[in-house]
């Protein structure tokens, strides 16, 4: 009977000891780095590094203006991406809805850079700083799933000229 006693008592401390907080999600908490794809202006990869629970640094790879592309002097010609961006933002992220839908806003600073082919053996390039505001979702099942749709203006650099980048993506988080 003390036995019995004993590997309850000790049981019930190691299931205490193991237990950790429950959340919503795992996205933000255990699972720090998600990877994943956007759709919009511009399309592309996607990776968001969680700094701590309201903190994170944001990436994206983006492909534009897909469509015909020059020609070269034998007239090979071919479709394709013709412009290609990188960016990297610092988000501050805030809980707006808690439950089975775990929904947060964000807003951010941050830059991105533009690479584009105009002419044959020519390559131009342009800066951006960018301030993103936007929308996650993340779940409780599937735990690792975090859904976005996000807003940037931007001021491009050279020349200065105010556009509006934008899209809607799907992160998996490991």
């Amino acid at each position: 009977m003390k036995r019995s006693v004993w590997v309850a008592v000790l049981g019930a401390t190691l299931l205490v000891a193991a237990a950790r907080p429950a959340h919503a999600t795992e996205v933000g908490y255990s699972r720090t780095f998600g990877l994943g794809l956007a759709l919009g202006d511009p399309t592309g990869i996607v990776a968001k590094l969680w700094l701590s629970n309201t903190n994170a640094l944001d990436f994206g790879f983006g492909f534009q203006h897909y469509g015909w592309r020059r020609c070269d002097e034998f007239n090979n010609c071919g479709y394709g991406y013709r412009d290609y961006s990188f960016n990297v933002d610092y988000l501050w992220q805030s809980n707006l809805v808690k439950g089975p839908v775990q929904v947060d806003w964000h807003v951010g600073l941050g830059g991105r850079a533009y690479f584009w082919a105009a002419y044959r053996y020519e390559h131009d390039v342009n800066l951006a700083a960018r301030a993103p505001i936007g929308l996650d979702m993340m779940f409780r099942n599937p735990s690792f799933l975090e859904l976005y749709f996000e807003v940037a203006p931007a001021l491009l650099l050279l020349p200065l000229e105010l556009i509006l980048e934008g899209g809607m993506g799907i992160r998996f988080y490991f």
